[in-house]
C-alpha cells in the first residue's frame, strides 16, 4: 500500500468509529496472489465492516453472518481473498483483548490482524499498529513498534499495501473465500 493508501485507510477508519467506538475493515489481496517469489502479497482492496454489516459498529465489533456473506460474495465477484483485517481499539494499547484472540475475524491460521489506538484519530503511523498472526487454535504471534515493518510495508507502488504471507503452503491450500474491492 502507498503511503495515501495507509493514510486513506487510517482516515476512513477514523471517520468511522466518530471518536467514540470501534471501527474496522478487511485487507483483500488478488486471490490468485500467492507470494511465491518474495514472501509479500500486494492488498489491492479494503472492505470495510459497516459496509459489509451496517450493524456491525456496535461501541466494540459485533460482525455477523449477513457480513460474511457480502463478504464472501464480493470475493467471488472481484476474485479477491482475505489476508488481513484492521480493526481500532480506544487507548494506545494495541495488544489483543481475550475476545479479540478468541474471536478473530477469520480463524484460518495465517490470518492477519492489525489493531491500530486511539480509535484511528490524530496521526497514526505504521509502528503505532499491533499485528498479530493467527498461528492455529487460539495462538497468536504478535509484533509491536519497529517490528510491525517485518510484516506490513508501505510501498511507492500506487495501488499496494504489502503484507508478508505467512504459511504459504497452508495458505495454498485452503484459501479463504472472500472477496472486496475498496470501500462498498
Amino acid at each position: 500500500m502507498t503511503t495515501a493508501m495507509f493514510t486513506t485507510l487510517i482516515a476512513e477508519l477514523a471517520h468511522r468509529s466518530g471518536g467514540r467506538r470501534e471501527s474496522g475493515a478487511f485487507l483483500l489481496a488478488t486471490a490468485t496472489d500467492d507470494a511465491a517469489d518474495s514472501g509479500w502479497v500486494d492488498v489491492t482492496a479494503i472492505a470495510y465492516y459497516d459496509d459489509l454489516d451496517p450493524g456491525s459498529l456496535t461501541g466494540g465489533i459485533t460482525f455477523h453472518s449477513s457480513g460474511y456473506t457480502a463478504l464472501s460474495a464480493l470475493c467471488r465477484r472481484d476474485r479477491v481473498r482475505v489476508v488481513g483485517d484492521i480493526h481500532t481499539h480506544p487507548h494506545r494499547w494495541v495488544g489483543q483483548s481475550s475476545i479479540d484472540a478468541a474471536n478473530p475475524m477469520s480463524a484460518l491460521p495465517g490470518h492477519i490482524a492489525f489493531i491500530a489506538p486511539r480509535f484511528a484519530q490524530g496521526d497514526v503511523q505504521v509502528n503505532d499498529l499491533g499485528v498479530h498472526v493467527h498461528t492455529g487454535s487460539c495462538e497468536w504471534r504478535s509484533y509491536y513498534t519497529e517490528d510491525v515493518h517485518t510484516i506490513l510495508r508501505i510501498t511507492g507502488r500506487t495501488k499496494f499495501l504489502r503484507v508478508r504471507q505467512w504459511l504459504r503452503g497452508f495458505m495454498r491450500r485452503a484459501r479463504p473465500r472472500f472477496v472486496h474491492e475498496k470501500a462498498l
